[in-house]
């Protein structure tokens, strides 16, 4: 119930006090600045009419999310059906709503307090309701951002104080017509309406497009004069203010009339608290420190979203190889160009109802066999609507359109989930609008209170990419869909996104890719597909093949007599499929080849009609390598196609080099650097800066059914392929890691080397039986880097760098020894799993069976390595795990007659493995919560004795 004041002078004895408490502040936004005269601003005093002018417009322009609340009653409703409106999340959207409405309490008894002794409009209550409802509206969509904005009002409520007992306390001092004509002793309660109803608009602000007109505006940000802040420094002097205010209101109220002097000094205080936060003026070192303050929260959020993809990769090395005038007539696509023109407009945006259900012709498929060129074709999109971005049909006013891209490559397997593409979509535009105050202010609000060790769910990353989106006009391009790991969800993603913004999405796939019937909508023509054939890009195929064989020709590829007309008739028989041009090519440039054998080629162009007829032809190519560079290959092939993960670059090269059974020679004339693999493999596999993978996944598939007999390069065999990664491993462990604690950090330590070397790791433990092996799992805890195993493109990304932990000194100077420590167990395991499929007529010798056998029979007569091991192992939260391997080793021992070499070291390594998996089974359940606090003490370890 509201008490009617009658209208009185707003003078009192505070003098001036009523508007300088409203101040521009550093933490008004550009809004509220719009909305004060030159005159204002030039005071820095905006007055509460001012202030409340801005509410009712604001509330004005958002009219298609208002529900007009006449009461708590109506405003209670409307809370409760926005909260049902999503199904997923009912339990976090009830939650919130009632903290929603406690604030919303709170603010209402506050209402009836000042409306004792100052004028008050009923209407003003009404439009408080209102956007509190607007908030909520808009925010529970983005369930992330819900939770942390009823954080931020629980807060406020918290820091109010308690206006029932104030309310209370004023009645029966006085009666209220007497109050009616002291206004001056509640003034400084008008004061919070303000603060609070300045705050809510920020976040409104915040959760919805605006006009930006220029495009320069950002560069205020590094004025030293314009104190601008973040949303999370904002809402700090809030609270502050808040706080102020409480104490200024308890002692107001607690005062007698005879009290002058106290309430005067109050006031004083209280003034110079504003007029603090209130100072305008800051030094360019200040300026440099806040703006440096700001892109560390940039910095946090994208340690946060967790993206480790080189989402950049594909794009720029098809840049590379693109060919000029090529992919122009898709850009002339009447379909293409009605989807690119549709307009962005700021009303439309924030405009749910529309956002939901227009959604459908806001998303195009483009689709196409494989070989196409699909990715070359989204990479000069990519480029088309960047450059083309400032001049699409939007007025002056409107932001112009950002682009987001991801590449879906089975080659790149490590990150072909959905969840890999949200998060490298949301780290693109972040980075994209890093100066925006929008951003910064929804950046800051997510880190708010974040510890640093956590991570974004999917959920926060598809709540954060929305909320982007709807802040910016973006395009969106995702390639190689049907290589994601997950269409379907990927697909689920799509509409989440596309009904809470306006962003356009361009899909490319492969025609067999089912488009959901959720993107089908009743009476039009949606979904919108663009159905190529080979046809579509034969012209640009020719273009591509007759323009690089001439620039062979003409650097002596063919010899000095070569017919050029062979090239035209070479061209046409490409028949639109440009990964066959692709690899002709590679083949064609093979140094193996001589002249005339590449002129004899052209001249037989039948021989090389089909893919698997290239690859096959490229492969017979390596097979002439000498030994060492054929081993080396083959190590490459396998690595891709079979390992568990795939190590940071300088792992990988460290991987490729190792001999099993014998020490490697770091940079030797042996070794072999990563640069080298493009050409030792016939072009068979690219190497980007931060990656290493086949040039497409045609390639693998083509390895695989590949007969053995006929390339030493085929992975028809896995079991074959995962013993010799486990060899690998093994001899790394074995005989290139230091023999010493990682982290020397125990006394005993010393004492403990000098006897290490001489005694047998399988002769000093005593175990239990265990459990199942811990390799399957990698989430155990978190790693000593901060992210999973390490993937290439996981320290940096052509965006912007991420910042990781400090990554230990050890871990940096030994780089395969994550993926050897983690990984042997589970390449062994595979090895032995089941009996080998490959087609040979015979049985392969047992240095061909077991290549492991040697490595690993070394290794366990070393304690000092396996210690080291053990000890790395732990020191990656990942404690070792040997349980399955003896009964698999075992069987292998069962199968092998044990009066051969291979027989008796069989018998050894089974019993050194089980006495040594027996010891790792006792370290984890009698000591492990120490170990797992100091991996050091492993080499404390006495067998039964336990630890020393």
């Amino acid at each position: 119930m509201r008490v009617n004041a009658s209208s009185k002078s707003n003078t009192s004895r505070f003098g001036n006090t009523k508007s300088s408490y409203i101040q521009a502040m550093p933490w008004q936004t550009e809004t509220a600045a719009m909305d004060m005269t030159v005159e204002d601003q030039t005071s820095n005093c905006i007055s509460l009419t001012r202030a409340l002018g801005a509410l009712e417009r604001s509330l004005s322009a958002n009219n298609s999310l208002t529900s007009p609340c006449a009461s708590l009653a109506s405003l209670s409703e409307n809370l409760s059906t926005a909260s049902r409106k999503s199904k997923k999340h009912r339990d976090v959207l009830m939650i919130c709503e009632e903290k929603f409405l406690t604030f919303v309490h709170r603010m209402n008894v506050y209402f009836d307090l000042i409306a004792v002794s100052i004028p008050w409009s009923l209407d003003w209550c009404r439009k408080f309701w209102d956007l509190i409802h607007v908030v909520f509206k808009i925010v529970s969509s983005y369930v992330l951002l819900l939770e942390k904005v009823t954080e931020l009002l629980e807060s406020i409520t918290h820091l109010l104080p308690d206006y029932e007992q104030l309310l209370a306390a004023c009645k029966r001092t006085l009666d209220l017509q007497e109050w009616h004509g002291r206004e001056s002793h509640l003034e400084p309660v008008s004061y919070v309406v303000a603060d609070v109803a300045q705050f809510l608009l920020e976040l409104q602000e915040m959760l919805t497009r605006t006009s930006h007109g220029d495009p320069l505006r950002h560069n205020r940000l590094f004025s030293p004069t314009y104190q601008w802040r973040p949303l999370d420094s904002r809402f700090a002097q809030l609270e502050a203010r808040l706080v102020r205010n409480k104490e200024w209101l308890e002692k107001e109220l607690g005062c007698t009339e005879t009290e002058y002097a106290v309430t005067e000094k109050c006031r004083a205080e209280y003034r110079e608290s504003l007029d603090k936060q209130s100072e305008g003026e800051e030094s360019e070192e200040l300026g440099q420190q806040r703006m440096a303050r700001q892109m560390r929260r940039i910095d946090r959020i994208k340690t946060w979203l967790d993206g480790n993809c080189s989402y950049r990769d594909v794009y720029e090395y098809r840049l590379r190889q693109r060919h000029p005038n090529t992919c122009a007539w898709f850009l002339d696509n009447e379909k293409y160009c009605r989807w690119k023109n549709i307009p962005f407009e700021d009303e439309s945006a924030n405009d749910t109802d529309r956002l939901e259900n227009h959604w459908q012709h806001r998303v195009l498929f483009v689709q196409a066999e494989s070989g196409f060129g699909k990715s070359y074709l989204s990479g000069m999109v990519i480029d088309d609507l960047r450059s083309e971005a400032g001049n699409l049909n939007i007025d002056d006013e409107t932001e112009s359109p950002s682009t987001a891209f991801y590449h879906f490559s089975a080659t790149h397997s490590y990150c072909i989930h959905p969840d890999d593409a949200l998060r490298a979509l949301t780290d693109q535009l972040i980075y994209t609008h890093r100066h925006d105050r929008s951003t910064l202010d929804a950046v800051s609000l997510l880190v708010r209170k974040t510890p640093a060790h956590e991570k974004a769910t999917p959920d926060d990353v598809l709540s954060t990419l929305a909320l982007l989106l709807r802040q910016h006009p973006t395009f969106l391009i995702i390639d190689g869909i049907d290589e994601c790991s997950d269409i379907k969800l990927l697909l689920r993603y799509i509409p989440e996104l596309c009904r809470k913004s306006d962003t356009r999405v361009v899909l490319f796939g492969r025609p067999h890719v089912g488009i959901p019937n959720g993107y089908h909508k009743w009476a039009s023509d949606a979904p919108h597909v663009i159905s190529l054939s080979n046809d579509s890009n034969k012209h640009d195929v020719e273009a591509y093949i007759i323009g690089n064989l001439y620039e062979l020709a003409d650097h002596g590829y063919f010899g000095i007599s070569m017919d050029r007309s062979l090239i035209a008739a070479v061209a046409q028989t490409c028949k639109g499929n440009f990964l066959w041009a692709s690899a002709l090519l590679k083949y064609l440039r093979s140094p193996v080849l001589s002249p005339d054998e590449r002129r004899a080629k052209l001249e037989k162009p039948y021989e090389l009609d089909g893919l698997e007829a290239i690859y096959t032809h490229i492969l017979a190519l390596l097979e002439f390598r000498p030994e060492a560079e054929r081993r080396f290959v083959v190590g490459v092939f396998r690595l891709l196609a079979l390992g568990i993960h795939r190590p940071c670059m300088a792992g990988f090269q460290k991987a490729i080099n190792v001999n099993p059974g014998q020490r490697t020679i770091e940079f030797g004339p042996s070794f072999i650097t990563n640069e080298v693999i493009p050409r030792l493999t016939c072009d068979l596999v690219e190497v980007t800066p931060c990656n290493v993978t086949f040039a497409h996944k045609s390639v693998r598939e083509y390895l695989e059914v590949v007969d053995p007999q006929t390339s030493s390069f085929s992975l028809h065999d896995e079991n074959l392929a995962h013993a010799h990664l486990a060899a690998v491993c093994i001899s790394f462990l074995a005989f290139d890691i230091p023999k010493r604690p990682l982290e020397s950090n125990n006394p005993h330590v010393s004492q403990l080397l000098l006897t290490s070397h001489a005694q047998s790791s399988a002769t000093s433990m005593r175990t239990n039986k265990s459990g199942d092996s811990g390799y399957k799992s990698l989430s155990s805890g978190p790693p000593i880097s901060g992210h999973h195993l390490a993937v290439p493109g996981s320290s940096t990304t052509s965006a912007s760098p991420t910042h990781v932990p400090c990554q230990p000194q050890w871990d940096a100077a030994l780089p395969f020894l994550r993926y050897a420590s983690l990984c042997w167990p589970i390449h062994l395991t595979r090895a032995l799993t089941s009996p080998s499929s490959s087609p040979f007529p015979q049985t392969p010798p047992a240095s061909m069976q077991y290549p492991w056998l040697t490595s690993l029979s070394t290794f366990l007569t070393d304690r000092a390595a396996v210690t080291t091991w053990v000890e790395a192992s732990w020191r990656y939260n990942l404690p070792p795990n040997l349980s399955r391997l003896v009964p698999l080793l075992e069987t292998v021992k069962s199968r092998t007659p044990p009066a051969t070499v291979e027989g008796r070291e069989l018998r050894w390594v089974v019993h050194g493995v089980r006495e040594l998996s027996e010891g790792l089974n006792a370290v984890r359940e009698g000591w492990g919560h120490r170990v797992r606090e100091d991996p050091g003490l492993v080499w404390g370890w006495r067998g039964g004795r336990g630890m020393i």
